[in-house]
């Protein structure tokens, strides 16, 4: 395993900003995922509430700042959309769409979307009934079906290589312009006669009566109907309760639940901010979290680096 990080910290917000300046102060290797141009930091137009700013700044600019000040301290970021996490793998899988990152720790801090995630037609009707987010999950539900997986990076191709053993028809629909991935992987699929490959893709409907059975696909701008018994999503479309719900404990809201010290119920993975079950969600209390997190993550690395030196 060639690039393990110490702490991955999703999201770029003020909690997660404030998290990576305390990590990479102490030295620790760590990567901040972000979603360049969203939030609610970046979106605010004036913000005049912020300790020691007088005459108010806008979001953009203490994003910039809080970004900037972690760079000095070595902080890596990445533009990816976060898929899921492996919690139990040691160390830990973050999954993007870009690709699979490993970490001793993880900070979540993506903030609170007000709007659920944007859903493809058909995906909620037939979520359980052929849709899916987990072909490790479900792929021996599809022995001698057409399945169809749709996304970019590492993610989509692990999960197609996975399905080899169960489907008999492989769809990969890939939203850039090629399949990015390890390229032992990439030359295993395609050199597979049952897994096709389908580059500039976009999902635009999932179709069935009571389980799925074809999905329309625009590629280069023209709108096409494939048979398929499984659609597999990796495009950041599940909510947040169905995200985190996956490794966390969630409020009867869908916040996940943590301690005082920002810890979640699962070891080594923390949540800071707007995504913490709290009362107040202002900037001011996001970098508190993400102090605290932060704090509370780098004694987590140091001291399970320790005691696997010793073993």
């Amino acid at each position: 395993m060639n690039n393990i990080y110490d702490l991955v910290i999703i999201g770029a917000g003020p909690a997660g900003l404030a998290a990576a300046i305390y990590a990479g102060r102490a030295n620790l290797k760590v990567l901040v995922l972000e979603k360049e141009n969203t939030g609610s930091l970046i979106m605010a137009h004036k913000i005049d509430n912020y300790p020691g700013f007088p005459n108010g700044l806008t979001g953009k600019d203490l994003y910039q700042e809080m970004k900037n000040q972690a760079i000095n301290f070595k902080v890596e970021f990445k533009t990816a959309t976060f898929l899921g996490l492996d919690v139990f793998s040691n160390p830990k899988v973050v999954k993007t769409d870009v690709e699979n990152l490993h970490a001793h720790g993880v900070i979540v801090a993506t903030g609170w979307s007000k709007n659920s995630n944007s859903k493809i037609p058909g995906e909620h009707e037939f979520l359980g009934k052929g849709v899916s987010y987990c072909a490790t999950c479900d792929g021996a539900f599809t022995r001698g079906m057409t399945v169809s997986l749709f996304g970019k990076g590492e993610e989509v191709a692990e999960e197609a290589l996975f399905l080899t053993r169960y489907s008999k028809q492989i769809q990969i629909f890939v939203t850039d312009k090629n399949l990015q991935c390890n390229h032992d992987i990439l030359e295993t699929l395609t050199s597979n006669e049952n897994v096709k490959i389908f580059t500039n893709a976009t999902l635009k409907e999932i179709q069935g009566s009571e389980y799925v059975e074809k999905v329309l696909v625009d590629i280069d701008g023209e709108t096409k109907e494939f048979k398929s018994d499984y659609a597999f999503l990796y495009l950041g479309t599940k909510s947040p309760s169905e995200l985190y719900g996956e490794f966390a404990k969630l409020d009867n809201q869908g916040y996940i639940i943590t301690n005082e010290l920002m810890k979640t119920n699962i070891d080594g993975v923390f949540a800071a901010g707007d995504i913490r079950s709290k009362t107040i969600r202002q900037v001011t209390t996001a970098t508190s979290d993400g102090t605290i997190a932060g704090m509370e993550a780098i004694k987590y690395v140091l001291l399970k680096k320790k005691r696997e030196s010793n073993n």
